[in-house]
Formats: structure tokens, sequence, C-alpha cells
């Protein structure tokens, strides 16, 4: 019972036979746990998590149907499982439905028979899986490829049928004997599954008796654990444990499996000195398979002279077959070798062909005897990373070729795979965001998780896997990121805002020196024409108070004079308070017309409706007025108001002295932006030009009126009789604001 628990050991080392027999002489037998630790050290296998099942169906089960769920809820020892006793001569078959699809090509199955019964073990069984949506016990099922299978107590050997049958074992209770489990390694050829079936066959000990489903007594099994786990290996290598062989025997016990049994220790070489030119090594790796590199390893001591003039063929189908190689290629065709212990790596650029293929042959036609000699022929298939789900700020985004990212986003979470088993130690794979991140970043992580790449730009992601002997697979995956941004952070339009925003600058600059000079213009026009209305004050009281003070004094001399002649001496007083009130007047109207409290159309619409009311009053004539109520409020500037009145004062005293008028009808308006100052009367009209005696009057009130940016007409009345005068004034604009 020990050498059967050994063997299992060290098959589930990957070891071979040769070494195997090796391995079982005594004095060697104490030192196999650290042979064990040594076999796991070259990661040639290594558990992953178990593949949840959700459900479990049988043909038949003996005990509580609920027992069933025992089998796959996760603890391997007890005593309740799947049983089929007392159906023990015909086969049974149980179904185990995946959680999820199985996306792997190679898994490790467990068969775990820990009841506390000795030897109630599956005698025979076989294994397969179906990619039914929903699996059933009549879906479509096929056979795993059983590659590699041992057990903890039992022998397991293949049959002819391809099951798997255990050895049987004498019924010995003696305390030795532990509960089995059954470890097989096998390959799904889709890649893909949903379900797996376990099918148990009867077994007879001898020719007529009855069928048994274990050896042990009372010959049923209690399956007390199955579990399917996806197989993870730290080699990339696809040929490991692959079957060779030799076209011709091999030197001693040599074994062609020593070429895949992970071992660079071993060794294989021809048997016969003598060169053989149809000599060959073959490799099959059980699918075609795309190369990225092979490496042919030497072992670590001398006869290295013996790997030299290598040609390497690779087949799609089957040599014998006669099928041509789609690629070949001679290796150290200059008859060199490698040092000790190291690997020649051969890639597509060497040899000619398409690089792939399933079986792989190996030949040398070196003059030095026996060639050629290996240690390892390792596979390195292509192996290209993908991105299977892309996150933007943890929403799924789709991947079509590429990654369109919306504006906003801060962080981009990638998840990958590497469509092939194996990882290797350390980094499993590089990337790089080119255009961002140009060095490469090494991970073993799947998930990377990173900072959203510039906005407005792309960027191409690029990953690049490794393999198990430190060789970068020579395929890079790419995907382009674009990384979208909002429209305001676009160059073009922060360049064509800061256009504009220059441009406003500018105009705002310009419209405030505008503005500034033209209140500094104001400024010095409102100086200019305040000095020009004080030089008009000056010289209006120079001539008009001045003469009329001059001939106040002269009319005073003439009335002293007069003293002795009453009338006469009455005549020039009453001169003197004539010429008396008009200088008042006149010292009254250049008062009204500086005083600022007086700059508001209605105040000046009021002083001259009372001035021609006391001047035509005096003269007995009726004056008819518009009503004033309700003018705007516009402001007007002194020069303004003087002129206007000067003219209403012209055109007051011509009616008086000249048109022998009974009525005059004065009327102040404004129509939008002018001011309209009519003044009709009802007297003898204007004379005919050529009638018209010479003089300033007429003339002054035209000049005044272009002074202050308007116009007055003379016109003849609608009534048919006397005289209109019209006098337009444009009204001034509001001043700037500061």
């Amino acid at each position: 019972m020990k050498r059967d628990r050994t063997t299992s050991l060290v098959y589930r080392c990957g070891t071979s036979p040769r070494v195997l027999q090796i391995l079982m002489t005594a004095p060697l037998r104490r030192f196999l746990p650290c042979i064990f630790i040594l076999a796991l050290a070259t990661g040639l296998e290594l558990r992953a998590e178990p593949i949840p099942l959700k459900s479990a169906e049988a043909t038949f089960h003996s005990r509580d149907p609920d027992e069933l769920a025992r089998v796959i809820d996760g603890i391997p020892i007890g005593p309740e499982g799947w049983s089929v006793a007392p159906n023990l001569e015909k086969p049974q078959a149980i179904i185990f439905r995946s959680a999820r699809q199985v996306e792997a090509t190679e898994l490790d199955v467990t068969l775990y028979f820990l009841s506390g019964k000795p030897n109630l073990s599956i005698a025979e069984f076989s294994l397969s899986y179906t990619t039914d949506a929903e699996p059933s016990l009549d879906g479509n099922w096929k056979p795993l490829e059983i590659r590699r299978f041992t057990a903890e107590v039992a022998t397991l050997q293949r049959t002819e049928q391809g099951h798997l049958r255990a050895a049987m074992l004498p019924d010995i209770m003696t305390g030795e004997i532990p509960d089995d489990t059954y470890r097989i390694a096998a390959l799904s050829p889709e890649g893909r599954a949903t379900g797996f079936r376990l099918d148990v066959f009867p077994v007879f000990s001898h020719p007529g008796a009855p069928p048994w489903m274990s050896w042990g007594s009372p010959h049923d099994f209690v399956l007390t654990e199955f579990r399917v786990e996806e197989h993870a290996r730290e080699s990339t290598n696809i040929a490991l444990h692959c079957p060779a062989k030799a076209s011709h025997p091999l030197f001693q016990d040599m074994q062609p499996g020593a070429l895949t049994d992970g071992l660079p220790a071993t060794i294989v070489h021809p048997r016969d000195e003598t060169p053989n030119p149809n000599f060959y090594f073959e490799i099959d790796l059980g699918r075609i398979a795309a190369f990225n590199h092979l490496a042919l390893r030497t072992r670590g001591d001398g006869y290295i002279d013996r790997f030299s003039r290598i040609l390497i063929r690779l087949y799609d189908a089957d040599p014998e077959t006669g099928a041509p190689p789609t690629w070949e290629g001679m290796i150290r065709a200059d008859g060199s070798y490698p040092p000790a212990g190291t690997a020649d790596i051969v890639q597509a650029a060497q040899g000619r062909g398409v690089f792939r293929g399933r079986y792989l042959r190996l030949s040398s036609d070196s003059k030095v005897q026996p060639s050629p000699q290996l240690a390892e022929v390792e596979a390195y298939a292509s192996r290209t990373p993908e991105v299977i789900e892309a996150l933007a700020d943890g929403r799924e985004i789709p991947i079509h070729g590429g990654l369109d990212l919306p504006p906003g986003v801060r962080r981009l979470s990638l998840r990958l795979r590497i469509p092939q088993s194996g990882m290797p130690p350390g980094n499993s794979f590089r990337w790089r965001l080119r255009g961002d991140l140009e060095a490469w970043q090494m991970s073993r992580l799947m998930t990377l998780d990173m900072p959203c790449p510039p906005p407005g730009k792309t960027t191409i992601f690029e990953a690049q896997a490794l393999h198990s002997d430190h060789q970068w697979d020579a395929t890079v995956f790419r995907l382009p990121i674009t990384s979208r941004q909002y429209f305001w952070e676009n160059r073009w339009f922060q360049g064509a805002l800061a256009i504009v925003i220059l441009g406003v600058a500018m105009w705002l600059e310009r419209t405030w020196t505008r503005r500034r000079a033209a209140r500094q213009l104001a400024e010095m026009k409102s100086r200019a024409a305040l000095a020009e209305e004080r030089a008009r004050i000056a010289r209006d009281l120079h001539d008009d108070l001045g003469a009329n003070l001059a001939r106040i004094g002269f009319l005073t001399e003439l009335a002293e004079r007069a003293l002795a002649e009453p009338e006469r001496a009455r005549d020039q007083l009453g001169k003197i308070y004539t010429t008396t009130r008009d200088l008042t007047r006149q010292l009254d109207s250049v008062v009204w017309a500086v005083d600022p409290a007086n700059d508001n159309l209605e105040s000046l619409a009021r002083y001259i409706h009372g001035l021609a009311s006391e001047y035509l009053g005096l003269a007995e004539i009726r004056c008819d007025f518009t009503n004033t109520e309700r003018m705007p409020a516009v402001q007007l500037g002194s020069t303004f108001r003087h002129h206007l009145l000067m003219i209403v004062k012209e055109a007051l005293h011509n009616i008086v002295a000249h048109a022998a008028a009974s009525v005059v009808t004065l009327r102040i308006a404004v129509e939008g932006r002018q001011l309209l100052v009519e003044i009709a009367d009802n007297g003898r009209g204007l004379p005919k030009p050529e009638t018209m005696k010479p003089g300033n009057g007429l003339q002054n009130m035209k000049s005044r009126a272009l002074d202050i940016g308007g116009s007055c007409d003379f016109l003849a009345s609608e009534t048919g009789t006397g005289t209109r005068i019209l006098l337009t004034l444009p009204l001034p604009n509001p001043p700037p604001k500061p």
C-alpha cells in the first residue's frame, strides 16, 4: 500500500516512468518528501479555485435525493454522497451543471471517496463534458481527453475503451488503508463547458462473478465530493507531458517522454553509434497550435557536442500519412553547439513555412554520434492578451475595435485575458499607453485600474504576454482608446474663446478709451462753452448794460438841465424809467439763462410764455399759448437757452414794431429729438424782398438758430394773413455716463 501512495505522489509531480523506477529503490525513499517539494517548485501544477457547480442529477441514487447536493457542497469528507447499490449490474451516471460557462482548455477533476469506509471508491469510470445551454442526462456529451491521472491508494489504469480502472486491492482491514481520492488532468477540446458527467461501469473480479461497482465490500461506492478546477500551472510550455516517441531504439532504458517531462536532468539519444539519417523524435501536442517560439534544452553536463545540426519539422497532420510539413528549419547548421544547461530559442524566421503544427519532429545529420541528444523540447504557442471588459468610472464601455470614452471619465478599468493556460512566475505581462505612458509597466493582475488618458486625444493601449521561459511573445495586443472631452476643453474652442475674450477686452478697452475721450472732450467743450458763455455775458453786460447805464446817465444830465422846464424834464424822466426797466429785463434774462435750476425744457417753455405774455401785453396784443405741463425732462445748456430767448425776443420785437397784429399764437412742442417753436401772428405779414428795408434782425435770428444746430424759417400764415415763424432745434443728447 505504501508503494501505491508513493507511485501516486511521484506521478502527480510529472515524473517519467524511468525516473519512477529509480525513485522506487529503497535507498532513495527517504528523500521522496524533498523530491516532492522540488517537483512542486518547478511549477508544473498549481491548484486554482474550484468551478462552482449549481446542481447534480443521477440516473439512480440509492439514498435520500437531497444527499446529491452533498456531492457539490465543497466539503469532501462525510458519510453522505452518491451511491448506486443495489443497481450494480448496469452502468450509472451523474451529471453536474456549472453555475457559469467554463472557459478553459485544461481541467483538473478530483473525485473524493472520504466516507470513512476503505476501498469504497469507483472501480471503473469515464468523464465527459457538454456545451449545451442546459445540461441533461440525454444531452450531447463528449469525452474529456484525459492526459494524466493518479489516485491516493489505488493504481489507475487506462482501458481499451478509454475508461479509467482502479487496480483491485486486497480487502484487508489493517487500519493503514486510507480513503481514496482520484485526481485527473484532462483537456476540454472546445475550450468551454457548461456541465460535466461521470459514468461508472460494473467490473467483474473473475469470469462468472457478480458485477461490482467497487472492489471493496459491499462493492458499492460513496462519492462524497466531485470537484472541477481550471488547471493552473506556471509553465506556458504546451509540450509539457505530451506523448513523445522515437523512430528507433534509444540508449539503454531511456524513454522519449524525457523530452516533455519538465525535468532538464533527463536526456534521450539514439542507441546506435552508426549515423542513421532516418532517426527522429516526434512529439504529439494534441492540437494544432501557432507557435511563438520553440526551446531546445541541453543537460547541464557533458556530451553537449551531440546537440548540433538539428532539423525541426512541424506538421498539421500525422506525418505517417505523408502530409507535408508546415514549417521546417535547421538549428546550428554550422556544427556548433550551445553551452551546457542552456536552451536554443527557435523562432519562425529561422525556417520556412507557417510556424504552426500539432506534430513536432526532430532529427540530426551531425557526424557526432549518437546525435541528437536533448534534455527538453518546449513549445510555446502565441499568447496575445486581450481586453474582455472595460469600465469607465464603474460603467461598462463597449469594445468595438477600440474604446470611445465619454467626457468627464476619471478612472479606467480594463480586465484582460490571456487565452492560453499557464501563467509565468512574477510578472505575466506588460502594458503601456502609447502617446501617454510610453514606458512598459509590469503586471500579474488581470485587471488594470488606471487614470483616464488625457482628454481630447487617442492613445494606444498595448499589452504583451510573457512566457514561462522569460521570453516575450512576439505578438502585441493593441487597443485604441479615444478619450473625448467637453467642448470647452477643446483646444480650438479654447483658442477661439481666448480670441473672443481678447477681442471683447480690446473692444471694452477701446470703448472705455472712447468714452473717456468723449468725457474729456465733453469736459473741454463744457469748459469752452462756459468760457464762451462768460465772454458772452461779459459782452452783453458791456454792450447792453454799459450802453443803457451810459444812456441813463446822459438822460439824467438832460433831465437836470431841464428842471426849469417841467414838461421836458418829465419826458427825460420817462425815458430814464423805460431804459431802467429794459435794463432790468435784460439783467433778469441774463440771470435766468445762467441759472442751472432753469436748464430743463419745461422751465424754458414757462419762461418764454411769461416773457411773451408780458411783452405783448404792454403792446395790447393777445397771446395764445399751448399746454406745457407734459414737456419731457430734457436738460438744456445756457448757450442753447440764451440763443433761443434772443430769437424769441427778436420775433416778438418785430411783431410789436412792424406787424400791426392783434393776436399772436405761440406753440412749443417736442417731436422725436427736435424742439419746435412756432410764433404766428395775424398782422400785415412780411414785406416783399425787394421792398424790405435792410437790417440784421431776421438774419440774426437765422444765425443764432444755426449756432445751436437748428433752423429758423419765415412762412406765410396758414390763414393767409400775418407771419409764421417756425424754429426747429435739435435737443441735445444726454451726457455720456462715466
